[in-house]
């Protein structure tokens, strides 16, 4: 009796404890929802978990299941060349979004190796996706997660500027060469803080930093340009394949890449090729919506992909205002995902993915205890961003 009565006291001093942390959460939530699951799926804490919020870029955890299922851990990006008669060379992109530097050093030298010793001109081809997709767009930021999409781009559509002691304008990697079009782009800026800056606001722009980039690099090689001049063309039957480039990254390195640093243009490179694989390029708008939501269907449950109660997606970056969820949807998606939690980034011990817009602060992801993961969501659409001080609050739980 006396036991029973102690456990009673017990109890009834824990109960007002946890009352008063929900409460407390309740009030940094606002109008948002919030939910903790255990690693066996039961229900830790809980805010209105079925409230519709707009969920910023934690849309990109179920883009990269989708991404796993209908293309494979192991898949990789290609680049086409082609070569026709007149020893011309054509390099058609297919969406590749790490074509970076370092690759381009390395297709420059299996071109050499290849026999390729000269070429007249050198054509760009982007379109193996459809012309201005529909895509949202951070309209005048030069930050580099914001560029534009193509089939071809290099170093993420991007260009990194800096200034030496003198003054002079120099790249800011050592593994890109400063190109033309680099130094005209850094003569518009009024300052001189070294800078990546995106090249979004015009699509040509990209495909001439391409074509400067792949020629200097060629030249390096030994293999001699003749027509410097840019030139946009698409493949047909004059031409004959020379080299099958596929990149050196997994589709799974790749995304671990997009999640950590929220790279919107690497989430809408793999948007628009999930459609590519299905129904063959051009790649669009329309037919990568219909593979996503087909995968999100499979994958979660009927009403994924188009339910704003469980997930509405439209695009796979996040910067629509348009895409819907729950914190009862992202949970049923972060249980099913468990298995590649590891490819969301470690923060001070928790693997977690963020959802920023203005007026939106997200977090999605799992806090890691000895006994498993348990995965949480905090949805917060309002003026101040209390995610931090929630997180920390479902941390000590």
């Amino acid at each position: 009796m006396q036991k029973l009565s102690l456990i009673a006291l017990l109890g009834s001093l824990c109960l007002p404890v946890a009352a008063s942390a929900q409460g407390g959460l309740a009030a940094l939530l606002g109008e948002g929802g919030m939910l903790m699951h255990d690693p066996a799926g039961e229900v830790v804490a809980s805010h209105d978990p079925d409230r519709v919020l707009v969920p910023a870029s934690i849309v990109k955890i179920p883009l990269s299941q989708v991404a796993l299922d209908v293309l494979g851990e192991d898949f990789r990006f290609e680049t086409l060349f082609y070569i026709n008669d007149d020893r011309d060379l054509l390099i058609r992109g297919l969406g590749d979004p790490f074509l970076v530097s370092e690759d381009i050093a390395v297709i420059a030298e299996e071109l050499s190796e290849r026999g390729l010793l000269q070429v007249g001109r050198l054509v760009m081809d982007d379109s193996a996706f459809e012309v201005n997709p529909d895509l949202p767009l951070e309209l005048n930021a030069r930050d580099p997660y914001a560029a534009r999409v193509s089939a071809l781009s290099t170093n993420f559509n991007t260009v990194n500027l800096a200034w030496d002691a003198d003054g002079n304008v120099v790249s800011a990697e050592a593994q890109t060469p400063l190109t033309a079009l680099a130094r005209e782009l850094a003569a518009q800026l009024s300052g001189r803080q070294n800078e990546r800056i995106n090249l979004g606001a015009d699509p040509q722009a990209g495909l001439q930093q391409a074509q400067q980039l792949f020629e200097a690099f060629m030249e390096e090689a030994g293999i001699t340009v003749a027509d410097s001049r840019f030139y946009h063309e698409q493949v047909n039957d004059q031409w004959v394949l020379f080299y099958r480039h596929r990149s050196g990254r997994s589709l799974r390195e790749i995304l671990a890449g997009m999640l950590r640093y929220s790279n919107n243009f690497i989430a809408n490179q793999i948007f628009l090729t999930l459609g590519a694989q299905e129904y063959g390029y051009p790649a669009t708008v329309t037919s990568s919506l219909t593979v996503l939501r087909d995968a999100l269907v499979r994958l979660y449950g009927e009403g994924f992909g188009t339910d704003p109660g469980l997930l509405m997606m439209t695009e796979g970056s996040g910067l629509s205002r348009e895409q819907r969820t729950s914190s009862t949807g992202m949970m049923r998606i972060l249980e099913s995902f468990r298995p590649y939690a590891d490819l969301l980034p470690d923060v001070d011990g928790i693997l977690r993915k963020s959802g920023t817009l203005t007026g939106v602060y997200n977090y999605a992801g799992y806090l890691q205890r000895p006994d498993g993961l348990y995965p949480f969501v905090i949805l917060t659409n309002q003026d101040r961003n209390n995610r931090d001080e929630v997180l920390q609050r479902l941390r000590g739980y």
